[in-house]
């Protein structure tokens, strides 16, 4: 093939590679080298447009940390005795001073029992009553200790487990231990309680480790580990009945075997909102374990009624532990009760009441932890130091949009260097909206009616100093700002993050509520009561349609349904046929607000940023089209160049052989003539 040609070290001694690689060079840096550097441009400008994006976006992000009231007004609340009350502030709590005093905390219900009165041991059991328990060929013994006395009871070889039961009911020297059989789970079990309980004994099986009935030497293991305490030994299932405050009655199941800790697990996740513990009192008999019952929840309306319907079957009786509600059996020793407490000397001789340490509806923004009895005094302030860190966070977030817009769009005249994005339409529409938004009027706010309107007021200034090193920024006077958190923080928090706050200048047609598909901004609003209709007009707008009133004389209420006013509603106290009635609607939103909903759309894929860097992928992609074509050319003109040359090294092989021949043939002749 012709692409396989080389030319070095020819007979002519010309390298024609070389020259076909230098034109094809030469056309490459002609045809393609501008086209390459064409696509850097672009591919710098989609770079610059990441820059920027990336910067709005981080702006965003910072907006979005403080677009609404609660997030950009910080209160604090400070407690004189944090021992007897704490809070926390929201934003909607009012500065000033609020006097608190706790009279009693809202408490749960705590039931104690009286204590295991009967110490109930069974065994895990054997298949059948009958069946030897001792078969080793010799006696064995198993021992229990009661009340201070030991006893050893012989077993003979081939007894079973009812020889076991009447040896130890049948001992003239019982100190007090009843032995019984209880068949459960298809099993046999031996039950040791006491004859007397009085829950100041135990029952100690095996009390010195050495009985022989211990499972070695073809026996029943019916050492200490093979039996345990339990509440219920009767055989059956037994029902321990509860119920909490208003809830219906719950009973919970026991079955045979069931432990004390088990009947805790069992009430624990019964779902009777109770909860139930084991309490040591340290003491040495069964008595000293005791089950405590509390409630979930505090307040005089969560009480612990015990059996309420007589339904524990519990109860003392056919081997069971008495938890019925029979008197003694179970003490209160917390009653359920509510918080009581004054605030600002309210109520005079009485007391608030709730059902819970934790309070927020009694003082607007307020969370109120009641941790004790006594008087406090609560300040609810401004952080104002926390807000200016905000602020600042908004103003340097906001000037990193700039810079970046700025370095994209410079121009030196000087050096003739350029920005990457000079003269781009969609950085001059960024910083035309952002600009506006925060060197203009807040949407709705209005001069002599709010305390502040716009940014300009609270410090916030450019600098327009040529060649300063903040040229284009904006800047911010702390003096200023210090001195309106001071004069009145909730009004600088309005302009700062205001959503769709709305009030009128009439106190018969109130402002209610807006969706925020309606327009931030003022409007005239008309009432018509003779004919029941109304319409609004935003300012520098036309009047919008027409819209029935609902509601009833006195009680009217209209809504916006289309237009600006689209979801804005409001109510009118205003009697039927009494003419109409304007009022004027001041619809507000924050700057920092608006600048949230205007990155929404920069940032969008419909937005600026996004259609500009689809047009420059478009012409990128053109550019390597037109690269990839050139580069096709060139291999098609380098394969015509080998083509070419390698004629002409053919010639010159040629013309080369018919000189070497003449050449020849003259000496040959010029020897002859000799």
């Amino acid at each position: 093939m012709s692409g396989l040609i080389s030319f070095t070290g020819m007979s002519s001694d010309q390298d024609f590679n070389t020259i076909i690689q230098a034109l094809v060079e030469a056309r490459r840096t002609a045809r393609v080298a501008p086209l390459e550097s064409w696509q850097s441009e672009w591919e710098a400008k989609i770079e610059s447009i990441g820059t920027v994006d990336s910067a709005l976006s981080a702006f965003y992000n910072t907006v979005r940390g403080m677009d609404r009231p609660g997030e950009f007004l910080i209160r604090t609340a400070t407690s004189s005795n944090t021992g007897v009350v704490s809070a926390t502030a929201s934003s909607t709590a009012a500065e000033g001073n609020h006097s608190l005093v706790v009279g009693q905390l809202a408490q749960a219900e705590t039931e104690a029992h009286c204590g295991i009165q009967n110490g109930i041991l069974m065994h895990v059991g054997v298949a059948d009553r009958t069946d030897p328990v001792n078969w080793s060929g010799s006696d064995r013994t198993f021992s229990y200790a009661y009340g201070g006395t030991t006893r050893i009871i012989t077993v003979a070889d081939s007894a079973s487990l009812e020889d076991l039961q009447a040896a130890i009911n049948g001992d003239a020297a019982n100190p007090g231990v009843t032995a019984k059989i209880t068949s459960v789970g298809g099993l046999d079990r031996l039950v040791l309680t006491e004859t007397t309980p009085d829950g100041t004994k135990t029952i100690l099986v095996d009390p010195d480790g050495d009985m022989t009935l211990d499972g070695s030497g073809d026996t029943v293991q019916f050492g200490a580990s093979g039996f345990g305490q339990t509440v219920n030994a009767s055989g059956t299932d037994q029902v321990f009945q509860i119920q909490y405050g208003t809830d219906d009655p719950v009973d919970i199941i026991v079955p045979t075997g069931t432990t004390l800790m088990g009947l805790r697990d069992l009430i624990n996740a019964s779902g009777a909102g109770i909860n139930a513990y084991i309490l040591d009192d340290g003491g040495t008999g069964s008595a000293a374990s005791h089950l405590i019952l509390t409630g979930r929840e505090t307040g005089d309306g969560h009480t612990i009624v015990l059996s309420p319907s007589g339904g524990t079957t519990l109860d003392g009786s056919s081997d069971t532990e008495d938890f019925s509600a029979t008197a003694g059996v179970f003490t209160e020793t917390t009653a359920a009760c509510n918080a009581q407490l004054r605030v600002d000397g309210y109520p005079f001789g009485a007391w608030i009441e709730r059902s819970t340490n934790l309070i927020t509806d009694i003082l607007d923004g307020l969370t109120v932890t009641l941790k004790d009895v006594g008087t406090v005094t609560l300040t609810v302030g401004t952080d104002k130091e926390a807000m200016i860190s905000k602020i600042e966070a908004f103003r340097e977030a906001f000037n990193s949009v700039r810079m970046e817009v700025k370095d994209a769009t410079a121009y030196n005249p000087e050096t003739g260097e350029a920005g990457t994005l000079l003269g781009n339409y969609a950085l001059q529409i960024i910083k035309s909206r952002l600009d506006s938004l925060i060197s203009g009027t807040a949407p709705g706010f209005r001069d002599g009616l709010d305390s502040y309107c716009n940014l300009l007021q609270l410090g916030f200034y450019t600098d327009a100093v040529e060649g300063s090193d903040t040229q284009g920024l904006l800047l911010l006077d702390q003096d200023i700002l210090s001195n309106a958190l001071d004069d009145d923080s909730d009004a600088v928090a309005a302009v700062f993050s205001a959503y769709f706050g709305g009030m009128t200048d009439s106190s018969e047609i109130r402002f209610s509520s807006t969706l925020p598909t309606a327009t931030p901004g003022l409007y005239e609003v008309e009432v018509d009561t003779d004919n029941e209709r109304a319409h609004f007009k935003l300012e520098n707008g036309d009047w919008g349609d027409w819209v029935n009133l609902s509601g009833g004389s006195g009680a009217y209420t209209l809504t916006g349904v289309s237009g600006p006013e689209r979801g804005i509603a409001m109510s009118a106290f205003l009697p039927a046929g009494s003419g109409i009635h304007t009022t004027q609607l001041r619809l507000q939103n924050g700057v920092i607000t608006e600048l949230g909903h205007e990155l929404e759309n920069l940032l969008s894929s419909s937005g600026p940023l996004s259609n500009l860097e689809n047009h420059y992928e478009d012409i990128i992609e053109n550019v390597e089209s037109r690269i990839s074509q050139e580069e096709r050319r060139l291999l098609l003109y380098e394969e015509r160049l080998k083509q070419q040359y390698a004629r002409l090294d053919s010639y010159i092989n040629r013309m080369s052989g018919i000189i070497n021949s003449l050449i020849s043939f003259m000496d040959n002749n010029a020897k002859s003539s000799n």
